[in-house]
């Protein structure tokens, strides 16, 4: 639970495992991970000095605030801030090769996403899609369960995977993309008036 008294290797080719680790007091990381870096029960970002450099996922599921978080500019595959309440103070890598869950946000205020994003977006909590800007990317699924309004909504033109969209009970103001790689999902849709579906 604590990283006291480790001495870690300066450069670590695979995976580094510290998911038990609740407090990033006296962690000295490497500055290059080549495969993920699991820090999952981490509850605050205080002290944290992320490498520059991770060849695969990051996982900080359990921090609640993106207070002193500094991420890396690239990672290469999945980022995990699902205990994020709040975008305040986040500043996300310009490209994230895998999934980015983001899904306790409820709002969009202050959030700057990524570019590009090679695996999934869960943005699954978000009640409002108002200052949201999404990748023009993403390779994977989108997931906006939560929103009930499309207004504000801007999709990107493709999608890899599945649009996830089953609160919105209206197409106003709807623009989907013009591909989706898997399903679209409008279950809660009542009226057909406004819809333009791919084609």
């Amino acid at each position: 639970q604590s990283a006291e008294g480790l001495k870690l290797p300066e450069r670590i080719g695979g995976d580094l495992y510290l998911r038990s680790l609740q407090s990033a007091e006296g962690l000295k990381l490497p500055e290059r991970i080549g495969g993920n870096l699991d820090l999952r029960s981490l509850q605050s970002a205080e002290g944290l000095k992320l490498p520059e450099s991770v060849g695969g996922g990051l996982d900080l599921r359990s921090l609640q605030s993106a207070e002193g978080l500094k991420l890396p500019e690239r990672i290469e595959g999945g980022l995990y801030l699902s205990g994020l309440q709040s975008a305040e103070g986040l500043k996300l890598p310009e490209s994230v090769g895998g999934n980015l869950d983001l899904w306790s946000l409820q709002s969009a205020e202050g959030l700057k996403l990524p570019e590009s994003v090679g695996g999934n977006l869960d943005l699954s909590g978000l009640q409002s899609a108002e200052g949201l800007k999404l990748p023009e990317r993403i390779g994977g699924d989108l997931d906006l369960r939560s929103l009930q309004s499309a207004e504000g909504l801007k999709l990107p033109e493709r999608i890899g995977g599945n649009l996830d969209l089953w609160s919105l009970q209206s197409a106003e103001g709807l623009k989907l993309p013009e591909r989706i790689g898997g399903d679209l999902d409008l279950r809660s849709l009542q009226s057909a008036e406004g819809l333009k579906l791919p084609e």
